[in-house]
């Protein structure tokens, strides 16, 4: 398999063995509440398959609810409609980030049901109402702005996923990071895992698996990104679990699947100094379609899955 640097064109290739996980869901109970809360987790509470060394869990939702004690659905705190990610005012509204997505976002289409979060695009005509239009998709979106954040250059962070990502030329789902401080700006924004399903230009037919800091100022925002092609031809992800690891701390961020490192960016390297993250940060995590892509072989509905998600500190 490849993995591209946008910047640096960097070939590597890297032959990873990938174990098998069992598709069977946990039946025990979950333990959730916001890192600042949680602090007396340990690593026998933690169902958790690569936690690092040295590293202790700090919280974890295994989704048997959906807790709006972690999360908000769409765009919009759920108590508070002052706090709210940061859409384009020309193009975008409280169920729709910019044009450049085509799904209207439904607080339906993010539920949960056997113990699994299922954020679902759908096929289906809708009438907006912010922003105002007719959308041919919908689709779902969760968020954790001032329910659960952290800053992995303050005290560094492990995040380990278990998900499963759609196929098709028009998807486009992610599971990132954007800033939670009081003054809230854009960027930085951490594009964990952010998937195209034949990125933005469908002549390439390829799909790819970004990783990928955005940082600058929202006039003229840089970008350091790798990505692997294809993904879903490695990683049979749309029926497979895998195991998504993110590792953040005050000098690197380290990308993992199934415990095999796949990318890095160094402070100083990759990534200029001064632009480090150094905000707490909150969770994004959404199914998307592309605008600019036609629906092609894209089935519906389709998910992002998620079985867990574990955050763990340094101890």
């Amino acid at each position: 398999m490849k993995f591209i640097s946008q910047r640096f064109q960097t070939l590597i290739v890297i032959i990873l063995t990938l174990p098998f996980f069992c598709d069977c869901k946990k039946d025990h109970n979950s333990s959730i509440s916001s890192p600042e809360s949680n602090n007396n987790l340990s690593l026998e509470d933690s169902i958790g398959v690569f936690p690092p060394e040295g590293y202790s869990l700090s919280w974890k939702d295994e989704f048997v609810i959906f807790d709006p004690s972690n999360w908000s659905k769409g765009l919009v705190h759920d108590d508070d409609p002052s706090i709210r990610m940061i859409w384009n005012m020309q193009t975008g509204g409280e169920h729709l980030l910019n044009d450049k997505y085509a799904g209207y976002l439904l607080d339906e289409n993010a539920y949960v049901e056997n113990g699994l979060l299922y954020l679902v695009n759908k096929e289906e005509t809708i009438e907006g109402i912010d922003p105002l239009g007719e959308f041919a998709y919908t689709t779902g979106w969760i968020q954790s702005l001032q329910k659960v954040n952290f800053n992995g250059t303050q005290r560094p962070i492990y995040l380990e996923i278990k998900a499963k990502f759609p196929r098709g030329e028009k998807v486009w789902p992610a599971i990132w990071l954007i800033d939670d401080s009081p003054n809230r700006m854009w960027p930085p924004e951490i594009d964990i895992w952010e998937y195209f399903g034949v990125f933005f230009n469908p002549d390439w037919g390829l799909d790819r698996m970004y990783m990928r800091y955005i940082y600058g100022h929202w006039s003229d925002p840089e970008d350091h990104s790798l990505w692997i092609e294809p993904f879903q031809q490695d990683y049979t992800s749309s029926y497979k679990w895998h195991i998504f690891g993110f590792k953040w701390n005050s000098s690197a961020m380290i990308w993992y699947i199934d415990g095999e490192e796949v990318h890095r960016k160094t402070r100083g390297l990759e990534v200029p100094n001064s632009d480090w993250p150094n905000v707490p940060m909150a969770l994004v995590v959404n199914n998307g379609l592309m605008s600019s892509v036609e629906k092609g072989n894209t089935p519906f509905p389709n998910e992002l899955i998620l079985d867990y998600m574990l955050l763990y500190e340094k101890d």
